[in-house]
This record gives structure tokens, C-alpha cells and sequence, in this order.
């Protein structure tokens, strides 16, 4: 083909051509390894620790409340008392 020709009817489309400076390309790169961690990242991490740390208090809290209010009361009969069995007479 000629490319000094202005006729181009069978020119085929290749698809776009990327495009990017020198920085795109190497937070690009440094994106793809793990070194850089975008901000909606950390801010959704921060968010999900923070989340822990409520669940894991709340629990803290309940449990105490239930240790509290799980105490045998005097004269009660104990939550694990031993228990036999005796044998079946036919």
C-alpha cells in the first residue's frame, strides 16, 4: 500500500493507542506491585479497623454483663452438676 496516497478504503481500525506521561505510568506500575496504596483504599481499611475495634468492645462489654449476671445465687444449684446414670433392670 501506498501511504502517500490520499485513498485509505482499506485502512482497518486497530484499536486506540494508550497514551499516558511518565508519572501515569509509573504510579501504574507501582499500583500493580503493592507499593502504593490509593487514599479510598486506606480510607475504607481505616474504616473497617475501626469497625473491629467497635464490635470487639461491644463484645468486651457483653460479656462482662453476662459474667456479671451469670453468678450462681446462694443456695441454686450449680450450672454443672455430675450426673450418672444407672443401668436399666429388665
Amino acid at each position: 500500500m501506498n501511504f502517500d496516497s490520499s485513498d485509505h478504503s482499506d485502512a482497518q481500525f486497530a484499536g486506540k493507542i494508550k497514551t499516558q506521561t511518565f508519572k501515569q505510568l509509573r504510579l501504574e506500575r507501582l499500583l500493580k506491585s503493592g507499593a502504593v496504596i490509593p487514599a479510598s483504599k486506606l480510607a475504607e481499611t481505616k474504616e473497617l479497623e475501626l469497625q473491629r475495634v467497635r464490635d470487639f468492645e461491644v463484645a468486651a462489654t457483653d460479656e462482662e454483663r453476662h459474667r456479671r449476671s451469670d453468678k450462681t445465687r446462694p443456695g441454686a444449684a450449680p450450672h454443672s452438676l455430675i450426673t450418672t446414670r444407672e443401668p436399666l433392670e429388665d
